[in-house]
């Protein structure tokens, strides 16, 4: 027998729509761009016009909104203050910010120490979120339990 592949279309034949499909699909998406941006974290993307750690950043909230539903409060308090730390450091210690130079020129000055610490906040909240996606069936299915995937395979 065929297995049917089409996530709109039940085995009987009625169309449907399968929304754990699609959102492992767009999780897929965005964690594929995150690893790309990390490429050349510190670069600007020719595409999007704004440094990869941005995008890498503005993609890890949007892969912790695509799950948060499922999320218990506790779970999105302590996300959020993840998130408020990378936004802070950010605005307070960007790793690229307009500078002076000694002869008064404005120009682009880059602080390693800064990245390093975004760096740091990025890659937790990243792990954090996916532990997330582990726990609530987000991920890819356990070996132990395939039951536990949110589409089925």
């Amino acid at each position: 027998m065929e297995q049917n592949i089409n996530p709109n279309i039940s085995p009987v034949g009625i169309a449907g729509f399968n929304q754990a499909y699609f959102q492992q699909i767009r999780l897929n998406e965005i964690f594929l761009r995150i690893d790309r941006c990390y490429i050349s974290p510190m670069q600007r993307h020719p595409d999007y016009h704004t440094y990869n750690y941005l995008i890498i950043a503005n993609d890890l909230v949007s892969a912790f909104e695509t799950i948060s539903a499922k999320l218990e409060e506790e779970e999105k308090k302590a996300m959020e203050k993840k998130r408020e730390a990378i936004e802070t450091l950010l605005i307070k210690e960007p790793p690229h910010k307009q500078v002076i130079n000694c002869i008064g020129k404005k120009g682009l000055g880059t602080s390693l120490e800064a990245w390093r610490m975004l760096n740091k906040l990025l890659l937790d909240y990243r792990c954090a979120i996916e532990m997330l996606m582990e726990r609530y069936g987000f991920g890819n299915p356990s070996k132990k339990d395939p039951t536990k995937a949110s589409i089925e395979f």
